[in-house]
Parts: structure tokens; C-alpha cells; sequence
């Protein structure tokens, strides 16, 4: 799935299995359940499930401001 940090970001919450993440710059990241990845404001990633996982898609939040979450959920399944 490509993800775009958009204006001002977004937060990906794993919420099952390993999701793999790979940023514009061509880092890679395996983000495990109960953790997060936060892609900053105008990056882009790939987002990949490693066998079945579960993510969350959610609004960035700065130094204690909270955004209401965009309520996206997705379940992941590599090919």
C-alpha cells in the first residue's frame, strides 16, 4: 500500500504481525505489533504485511496536540 505523509503527517499503528515499511528515501523499517512509525508531513512509503498483519492509519500528532484519528483500518496480506 503507498502512504503519503501528506500536509501533516500520519502516524501507522501496527496493531497485528510486522508491516514493512519502506520510505522515499529507500530505508527499511519492520514496524511490530504495539509499535508505530510516524511518516513526516510530505514523505511517501510503502507498506507491506510480512504473512498476515493488521494496521491502523491515523493523523499525526505534534508536542501534545491531538488530531481525531482518520479511522482507516486495513489488513494486511503480502502476495
Amino acid at each position: 500500500m503507498r502512504l503519503t505523509g501528506g500536509r501533516s503527517g500520519l502516524k501507522l499503528r501496527c496493531l497485528k504481525g510486522t508491516i514493512w515499511l519502506t520510505i522515499g528515501n529507500g530505508i527499511d523499517y519492520l514496524v511490530q505489533q504495539g509499535s508505530c512509525f510516524e511518516l513526516k508531513a510530505g514523505a511517501s512509503a510503502i507498506a507491506e504485511g510480512l504473512g498476515s498483519a493488521e494496521m491502523r492509519l491515523e493523523a499525526a500528532s505534534y508536542e501534545g496536540t491531538s488530531i481525531a484519528p482518520i479511522a482507516v483500518h486495513h489488513e494486511c496480506r503480502s502476495f
